[in-house]
């Protein structure tokens, strides 16, 4: 009986859920295509294996009739991809003021592939194969741009944005370009900034975090305006200290080697400790900002070198190494804020 009260009533996640789908109905030329687009996101939510066409259409109860009207959704342009996800980003900013950071992300990754003609496949390392004894298989590569959603308590979510192809120059040749990861990184940056100037946020600041497969000197400079690029490096990375252009002269356009990464480690003292709420637990970290300091290839972009020491159980030490774009105070406690320099 207890339960016949709230029959009426409708769970809060589902009201949500709808009411996203509904904000994207425009996108959708024709009802019928919007509503199979529905059933097919309400059935990644229930299905609890593969989550392919065929185990949605099997969630969905339809496996007995035709699947040609559900196929079409991808062989056909029923669909424009980058409008559901301008769609997406315009939702995602009525979580996120125009003075606070936008934080977005890249990373790579890759879908299994059985056959050798598909546009885009290409042998790649197997992540499902053991560090010691590593092999290949035949997938695509994408990379993955999402959103970080505000913190709260100590957490935050990656809310997918874009799912970008990244196929390598060997792969089987389709209508989309071979590039490299980062290229594909910098592409859904670009792309993210431009979608938030036609939405009147020009001056809304970016912040990008990825790992240190996108940090290239050529990556520093595609970085758009207002965007800070926080990027986890090398330990090794050579790094020189920065030479205003007024100080340059015919062919020197670096300052002198300055010390890498993993020399900072060994250096016990300049470090500024702090307590950062992390997954609803209060950590104590410690950290040091050096810079400016710039890498070849890139003399006119100045960074700010990151090092963050967590704390140490047993064997175990968290150390991290970033690389900073315009960054002159980087840790606030409890929150994305940074401030730019």
């Amino acid at each position: 009986m207890e339960d016949s009260t709230n029959a009426g009533r409708k769970p809060l996640l589902l009201v949500n859920l709808l009411r996203l789908l509904q904000a994207h109905r425009a996108v959708f030329k024709q009802e019928r295509v919007y509503m199979r687009g529905v059933a097919l996101v309400l059935a990644e939510v229930m299905a609890f294996g593969r989550h392919t066409v065929t185990q949605l259409l099997q969630v969905l109860g339809v496996t007995e009739g035709d699947w040609s009207s559900w196929r079409r959704l991808w062989s056909k342009p029923r669909v424009e991809e980058e409008r559901l996800a301008q769609q997406l980003v315009c939702e995602s900013l009525v979580h996120v003021s125009s003075e606070e950071y936008y934080v977005i992300g890249t990373d790579g990754t890759q879908i299994p592939r059985t056959s050798g003609r598909m546009p885009g496949v290409s042998w790649l390392k197997s992540p499902r194969t053991p560090v010691f004894s590593p092999g290949i298989h035949r997938a695509q590569r994408f990379v993955h741009g999402c959103w970080f959603t505000p913190m709260a308590n100590g957490y935050s979510r990656a809310i997918p944005l874009r799912f970008v192809p990244a196929f390598p120059a060997k792969a089987k040749a389709g209508l989309v370009a071979a590039c490299k990861e980062w290229e594909a990184g910098i592409a859904f940056v670009q792309w993210l900034r431009m979608q938030l100037d036609c939405l009147g946020r020009e001056a809304q600041p970016v912040l990008y975090l990825a790992d240190s497969s996108y940090e290239t000197a050529e990556l520093w400079k595609a970085l758009p305006p207002h965007v800070t690029a926080a990027l986890r490096t090398a330990r090794n990375r050579a790094l020189y200290a920065y030479l205003p252009p007024s100080q340059r002269k015919r062919r020197r356009l670096y300052g002198l080697r300055v010390a890498r990464p993993a020399d900072w480690f060994v250096q016990r003292k300049g470090y500024t400790t702090c307590r950062l709420l992390i997954r609803g637990r209060m950590r104590q970290l410690r950290y040091r900002l050096e810079g400016p300091v710039v890498c070849r290839g890139a003399p006119d972009v100045p960074l700010f070198l990151l090092i963050v020491g967590g704390q140490t159980t047993g064997s175990y030490s968290l150390t991290l190494t970033l690389l900073l774009s315009g960054i002159s105070c980087v840790i606030q406690p409890n929150s994305y804020k940074v401030e730019s320099g």
